[in-house]
């Protein structure tokens, strides 16, 4: 490919096919370039440096994850939603493993990097609230969920399970811990609205 040819998003394009091949720390100026077939001073008329390519990368995939799961989550609640934000979820993870590993570094572009991050998290969010959590537990109910199932992608990426083991049951049985956490808080917050909405004698004890 000749450097007329190219342009940012082919430059970006290139850079995901080496991430999601080799994974992130592949990806350096030199082996750019050889993939698009030019030498290395080419590149900088489109991208400054390394750094910045990351962070462009890292940034644009998080907003792929939050596009994909703000798709799944609409018109979905409770239960229903967080088993198909879940699914989405792993399917983005196992399609692009080298950026989804990138994507959850620690930001390069931080500015950029709070920006998508917060749209990225309103699926996740407002699985939450369709639950009925709105209080101040609702955002440690995010972190605590995505922790859970981010960590057992990043093992089943990683290549941790034997190829003897089935990972897909293991995703599953996470899943299921994160439902068994939501459920009772879930619960707990309608018990307590029906009392506070409905005029219930309370026995003074």
């Amino acid at each position: 490919m000749s450097s007329q040819r190219l342009d940012r998003d082919r430059v970006i394009a290139a850079a995901a096919a080496i991430v999601d091949s080799d994974g992130w720390r592949a990806l350096t100026m030199s082996a750019l370039a050889k993939e698009l077939g030019i030498k290395v001073p080419s590149l900088y008329n489109h991208v400054s440096n390394l750094e910045a390519l990351r962070g462009e990368l890292q940034n644009r995939t998080l907003r792929e994850i939050g596009e994909r799961l703000n798709h799944t989550a609409m018109g979905r609640t409770g239960e229903h939603a967080m088993r198909a934000l879940a699914a989405t979820f792993r399917a983005y993870a196992l399609e692009h493993p080298g950026r989804y590993d990138l994507a959850t570094q620690a930001p390069i572009d931080r500015e950029g990097f709070a920006d998508v991050s917060v749209a990225a998290g309103e699926a996740l969010f407002a699985v939450i609230r369709s639950y009925g959590i709105v209080d101040a537990d609702a955002l440690e109910l995010q972190l605590s969920a995505f922790a859970a199932l981010h960590g057992a992608l990043v093992l089943e990426n990683a290549g941790f399970f034997p190829d003897t083991i089935d990972a897909e049951p293991i995703y599953g049985l996470v899943l299921a811990q994160v439902l068994d956490l939501l459920a009772p808080r879930a619960h707990a917050l309608a018990v307590a609205s029906c009392w506070s909405a409905c005029d219930v004698p309370r026995i003074p004890f």
